[in-house]
């Protein structure tokens, strides 16, 4: 029921989303994902720790819905840190950074953003993805073909350009 209830805010938005807005998929992932994004973005972690960096709803009053986490967000800030297993997260339409140090990470976004996702598994040269235990999950943007998270980093960007970063405003490290 919670999956449903997860699920339907953010079909409303792809079916009337803004032109430029494009979609984000992470499976099965395991290692340190970044996200930055305007959008609405909801997912699931096995075990480990969603930390939401900032956040500003849309509506000026929404919260993320967390479940399953030992931590509360933190009203007014725009932040907060979950730890747990199996914690499903949803961030209504706003702009958001969050990042994600954990195993089996599902993710669904629809807007615009970046992401940059690192991987602690040897890749497997000999073997296309995915290939059992040689990859850590997979991303796709914008409907396109899924790729293989191996060792090592990756970017990308969803939607028609990434929004306005707070790296810049904040001064904050973009190297992640």
């Amino acid at each position: 029921m919670l999956a449903a209830a997860l699920a339907a805010p953010a079909l409303a938005v792809a079916v009337s989303g803004a032109a430029g807005d494009g979609s984000l998929t992470v499976s099965g992932a395991s290692g340190t994902i970044y996200i930055q994004g305007s959008g609405v973005i909801y997912g699931h972690v096995d075990q480990g720790t969603l930390m939401v960096l900032s956040y500003k709803p849309d509506d000026g009053v929404s919260v993320p819905a967390v479940s399953s986490s030992k931590t509360k967000f933190a009203r007014g800030t725009g932040t907060g840190v979950f730890s747990a297993s199996d914690v499903r997260f949803l961030l209504p339409s706003g702009q958001y950074t969050i990042e994600l140090i954990a195993t089996g990470i599902d993710i669904s976004a629809v807007g615009r953003g970046s992401i940059a996702a690192t991987s602690p598994s040897e890749p497997d040269a000999s073997a296309p993805p995915p290939s059992g235990s040689a990859f850590d999950g997979t991303i796709s943007v914008n409907g396109g073909k899924p790729l293989a998270l191996t060792k090592g980093s990756t970017s990308q960007t969803f939607g028609s350009s990434p929004p306005l970063s707070t790296k810049a405003s904040t001064g904050e490290n973009s190297d992640r």
